[in-house]
C-alpha cells in the first residue's frame, strides 16, 4: 500500500463540481441516531479493541491509517467485533484467527471508547473507518447511500438521482459520497489487499465531520483508495 506523506494535488474540477452539487440531507443522522437493541449503542456493545500486531495478524496486511495531520489530537482505537472488551474472531481454513470486519476509530482524548457510540460522529470530532469483506449481492460503493431505491438493478445511479449522494471517480477508484445536515460526510469505496494468490477486496466506509471534498482528500492523501 502506498501511503503519501505529501499533500496530493487538488481534486479534479469535475469531481469538485459533483461534490459541491450534493445537497445535505438527514439520512445519516436518522440512520446513526437510532438506538441499538438492548440499549447497545456504545462501541463496547459490538466492538472490542485489539493491538496493531493482532489486527495485522488476523487481516494479513498493515493497519489502514489516515495521515496524522488529518486526525491530530485524537486517539486511535483499533477494533474487531466483540463484546465487553472481548474480541470475537472467525477461523480461517487452517483454524487460525481471522476477521471479515474491523474498524479504526479516532476519538477525542476525553471520549472513552466504551462510552462512544456509532452516532458520536454526528456531534463530536470523531472519525470512523470501517472495513468489511463484501457480502454477495451488495452493490458498492452505492450501498453507502441509505436509500437503495435510488439505483437501478445493476447498481448504477438513475439519471434522475439528485441530492445528498453521488459517485465520483478519484484516481481510478469509484467513491460513493453522502453528506448530511449534521456536518458529516460518509464515503464508500473498495480496496484490494493481498491474500493467497488472488488477493481480497474489502469494502470501506468512512464517516467524518467536514465537507465531502475534505473527506475524499483525506483518504486520497493517506493512499487508501487503492
Amino acid at each position: 500500500m502506498h501511503v503519501s506523506g505529501e499533500a496530493q494535488p487538488p481534486l479534479p474540477h469535475a469531481v469538485l463540481q459533483a461534490l459541491e452539487a450534493s445537497v445535505a440531507g438527514d439520512e445519516i443522522t436518522e440512520a446513526w441516531s437510532r438506538s441499538g437493541s438492548r440499549g447497545g449503542d456504545s462501541l463496547a456493545h459490538s466492538w472490542a479493541p485489539v493491538t496493531e500486531v493482532r489486527l495485522r495478524l488476523v487481516t494479513g496486511f498493515p493497519v489502514l491509517r489516515l495521515l496524522p495531520r488529518a486526525v491530530a489530537g485524537r486517539r486511535e482505537v483499533l477494533a474487531v467485533p466483540g463484546r465487553d472488551g472481548e474480541p470475537f474472531f472467525d477461523a480461517d481454513e487452517r483454524g487460525r484467527p481471522s476477521t471479515s470486519v474491523f474498524a479504526v476509530f479516532h476519538l477525542p482524548p476525553e471520549l472513552d471508547w466504551r462510552h462512544a457510540a456509532a452516532s458520536s460522529v454526528l456531534r463530536e470530532e470523531v472519525t470512523c473507518l470501517y472495513a468489511q469483506l463484501p457480502s454477495a449481492g451488495r452493490p458498492w460503493p452505492q450501498s453507502v447511500a441509505q436509500r437503495l431505491d435510488r439505483f437501478d438493478a445493476d447498481g448504477s445511479p438513475r439519471s434522475s438521482v439528485t441530492g445528498d449522494f453521488t459517485v465520483v471517480e478519484v484516481d481510478g477508484t469509484s467513491v460513493g459520497v453522502q453528506v448530511d445536515r449534521s456536518g458529516v460526510a460518509c464515503l464508500g469505496w473498495s480496496i484490494h489487499r493481498p491474500f493467497g494468490g488472488a488477493g481480497q477486496v474489502w469494502n470501506m466506509t468512512m464517516l467524518t465531520r467536514g465537507s465531502a471534498a475534505e473527506a475524499v482528500q483525506v483518504v486520497r492523501e493517506a493512499g487508501l483508495l487503492r
